[in-house]
């Protein structure tokens, strides 16, 4: 179930996700090297006012942060000039999804670079996103292959539970069948239980879910109210119900085969 709820969570927030990441993918502008805090300040405001750029979004990157990004010591490297850092200014910031697109990164690119005479570069990993649909389709066919896998190891393990539990009840069932008791009346604490236990799975599923969604998106709650509210309600439901029925289908199926060959 927690398997098959990732599938469905990953197909109602695809889109999300691909807004999300396309969010929060950093695109760093390189300046020169001689670069002063005039011309830093100027890079910093022009950025900040352009609409296509996330509010809040761009924050500078000096070259000792970025030395400590990477893990590096300026004291112990021998192969630059005492002193000197080899990076540069950076400043980082990200766009609105609409913009992240091959061709409107590459035209913000340009004016950037047209309009900033302090600006040597401007990188960004834009493959990145592109790749995102192909990666999250082969995904969810690992995904649904390993879903497959799991029922079928489900069914195999509720098949050799319930018979279990028959054959440790299999005087009580003998007695209520003298007493003229029905198969109906039989099998329903079978079918009740398989039910709830199927049910409750379906709900400790959804809450890893979403413990799983919380941890990688970070807000749950506006994911949610960015997708298709109907879509999730009917899967929210729809999972633990769907998990009581088929517990339910394969303790029917085996108590059909004990009472009939008995």
């Amino acid at each position: 179930m927690l398997i098959l709820g990732l599938l469905g969570a990953a197909y109602l927030f695809s889109g999300e996700m691909v807004k999300w990441l396309k969010e929060s993918t950093d695109i760093a502008v390189e300046l020169k090297m001689e670069v002063g805090e005039e011309k830093l300040e100027e890079v910093v405001n022009l950025l900040r006012e352009d609409e296509r750029i996330l509010p809040g979004s761009v924050r500078h990157l000096p070259p000792e942060e970025a030395l400590e990004v990477l893990g590096l010591d300026l004291g112990t490297m021998d192969w630059w000039e005492d002193g000197e850092s080899p990076f540069s200014h950076m400043v980082i910031y990200n766009v609105h999804h609409e913009w992240f697109e091959p061709a409107e990164l590459s035209v913000m690119r340009r004016q950037i670079k047209d309009d900033m005479d302090a600006v040597v570069e401007v990188h960004y990993q834009d493959r990145l996103v592109l790749d995102f649909h192909s990666n999250l389709e082969t995904l969810a066919w690992w995904f649904a292959g390993f879903g497959c896998l799991f029922l079928l190891l489900s069914v195999v393990l509720i098949y050799n539970t319930t018979k279990l539990a028959l054959y440790s009840d299999r005087r009580e069932i003998e007695t209520m069948e003298l007493v003229g008791a029905s198969r109906t009346f039989i099998r329903k604490p079978y079918l009740l239980k398989s039910f709830l236990l199927g049910f409750l799975s379906g709900v400790i599923a959804l809450v890893l879910i979403g413990g799983i969604i919380q941890l990688g998106y970070g807000d749950l709650i506006k994911l949610i109210k960015e997708a298709e509210l109907e879509l999730i309600l009917i899967a929210g439901l729809g999972l633990p119900a769907a998990a009581g029925l088929f517990c339910l289908l394969c303790t029917w199926l085996t108590l059909n085969q004990f009472l009939k060959y008995r």
